[in-house]
This record gives C-alpha cells, sequence and structure tokens, in this order.
C-alpha cells in the first residue's frame, strides 16, 4: 500500500471515475463525482489542491481510496476497506491542527460509523442531518415555464466570470469576484455547457445552477442552485432545475440528484425540491472529535 498526495487533473478523473464505481456498488457513503470538483476548486479555492487530498494505491497503482482535508476543521475519506480507513483517518489528524474535528457519516454506513466512534469521534447533538435526494428522469417531468421576458441558456466561457460571479454572490451572500470565478471555470472538472443560466429582462443573470454527470451511473447532480436575491420568489429555480433536467435526460441520464440542508434549517429549498418530485435517499450527519488542547 502506498500514499501521496493528489496531482491535479489526471488524478481528478480518477477519483471520480473510483466513486462511481463505488457507487455503481452501493451509493452510502459517497461523494457524489461532481463534488469532488466542486468541493476541490471552488469551496477550497484559496488553497493549493495539491495538499488537501492524499489518495492510497496498491502496488500496481491501483487507488484503494482517499481523504479530502478541509484546511478548517472537517474532511471526508472515501474508502470502504478499513485498513485505508484507519491509514487516512491517521492522516486527516495529523494534517489538521484544530482542536475539533468534523466529517460527516451516511445513514446506514456502519463500518465508518464504528470506526469514527472508535476513535473518539460522537454524532453532533446540536447538528441537523443533510439531506440527499433524487429524482427519476421519466415522462412525468413537467415542462419548464419562465416568466416573460427571462431566458436560459448555458455559460460560454470567462467571458461569462462578471455576470456569474454576480449571481453566485447575490444568491449566497459570497465573495466572488470575476476573477475568482473565471477561475474555478478554467479548472479541472467544470465544463460551461454544464452551468446553465436564467437571463432576466434586463441581461443580468438571474438564477443558476451547475450540473454534474456521472455517465456510469447515469445520475445528474445539482451543485450549486442559487437565485440572485434581486430575482426571488418568480418561479426560476424550478423553472431552471426543470430545464436542466430535461437537458439531462437528453444526454441518457436517468436520475438526477440534489443534496440540500434539513426543512428546519432551509424550507424554501426543501419545498422546492419537493414539490419537484425528488425523495430522500438518505441523510449524512455530523460527528465530531474534540482533542487535548497542546
Amino acid at each position: 500500500m502506498f500514499a501521496r498526495f493528489y496531482d491535479g487533473a489526471d488524478d481528478l478523473s480518477r477519483l471520480q471515475a473510483f466513486n462511481a464505481a463505488q457507487i455503481a456498488q452501493n451509493p452510502v457513503g459517497w461523494l457524489q463525482p461532481g463534488d469532488i470538483p466542486h468541493r476541490l476548486y471552488n469551496g477550497q479555492r484559496e488553497h493549493d489542491p495539491e495538499q488537501l487530498i492524499r489518495i492510497w494505491e496498491d502496488e500496481n497503482g491501483r487507488m484503494l481510496g482517499w481523504a479530502f482535508v478541509y484546511p478548517e476543521e472537517s474532511f471526508d475519506i472515501q474508502a470502504s476497506d478499513p485498513l485505508i480507513m484507519r491509514a487516512a483517518l491517521a492522516w486527516v489528524e495529523s494534517a489538521l491542527p484544530a482542536e475539533t474535528l468534523e466529517t460527516d457519516v451516511w445513514s446506514g454506513d456502519a463500518v465508518r460509523r464504528d470506526l469514527l466512534l472508535e476513535h473518539g469521534f460522537t454524532e453532533a447533538p446540536d447538528e441537523l442531518p443533510y439531506y440527499e435526494t433524487i429524482r427519476e428522469l421519466d415522462d412525468t417531468l413537467p415542462q419548464p415555464l419562465f416568466p416573460d421576458g427571462f431566458s436560459i441558456r448555458t455559460a460560454v466561457g470567462v467571458e461569462d466570470a462578471a455576470q456569474l460571479a454576480a449571481v453566485h454572490a447575490g444568491a449566497f451572500g459570497s465573495d466572488w469576484t470575476a476573477e475568482s470565478y473565471a477561475q474555478v471555470m478554467t479548472s479541472p472538472g467544470y465544463a460551461p455547457e454544464r452551468e446553465f443560466v436564467v437571463v432576466a429582462p434586463d441581461g443580468r443573470f438571474a438564477a443558476f445552477t451547475v450540473t454534474w454527470h456521472d455517465t456510469l451511473n447515469k445520475t445528474g447532480y445539482f451543485e450549486p442552485v442559487g437565485t440572485h436575491a434581486d430575482f426571488q420568489r418568480l418561479g426560476l429555480a424550478r423553472a431552471l432545475m426543470l430545464h436542466a433536467m430535461h437537458a439531462m435526460r437528453a444526454q441518457g441520464l436517468q436520475q438526477a440528484i440534489v443534496a440540500h440542508e434539513a426543512p428546519e434549517e432551509n424550507p424554501a429549498s426543501a419545498a422546492l425540491y419537493r414539490s419537484l418530485g425528488f425523495v430522500t435517499r438518505f441523510t449524512t450527519h455530523l460527528y465530531r472529535k474534540t482533542r487535548m488542547a497542546g
């Protein structure tokens, strides 16, 4: 067994293929393939990606598992073999200096849960679960309806970066700039034809979603979905997602997936996804460990 750090675009493709193959056997415990570049190049865009992921391989270079540390205090371990999971957890604990460590455990993932309990983690009683939901891309998929004057298209390229930064920031109150979003658009895994934008009558981007395709499992994944604060409550997110799901179906995908906060935390999003026919596949629960200072 050998361990090394992540080394760019080729490794990203291998990580995605590894997770897709694991999901094909059992989806519990695995990040969606599209979530890997999203977390690495979007969520952790201010950090060196080659220091965030460590990969375990056998003597023939076959991937056995991997771990992802988020420099604040959290992490993900993507492995099914308890031996690899233990090695990954040991690396995580050495790589993260924070006093408190956190990670998610999927409902039904007894191996991961038991390993974490053995190493001093407990389920965080103050945190609500996160929901992964799924919908069949079948004949019941409604047609999208946009308000008069609004249209939809895919992103073109970095020439859209300023507008995309503005709609992302306007939806989530984040600090996106044209430069930072252009960096995301030129990162491995991103494809402008999979980012859909709703254009308002005045030409501004009013809503957006980035979609990710897992062709092995024939699923499309939404991450993220947002509507600018100036254009909320117009039904744009619903029409946007329906349009994107029709595009997924046309490309041979059979299911759409979206993850969201608990209804108690974000009732509007939960209600939207439920109205679109998404049903809960499983939930994730936060596990936490507090280490002795010093």
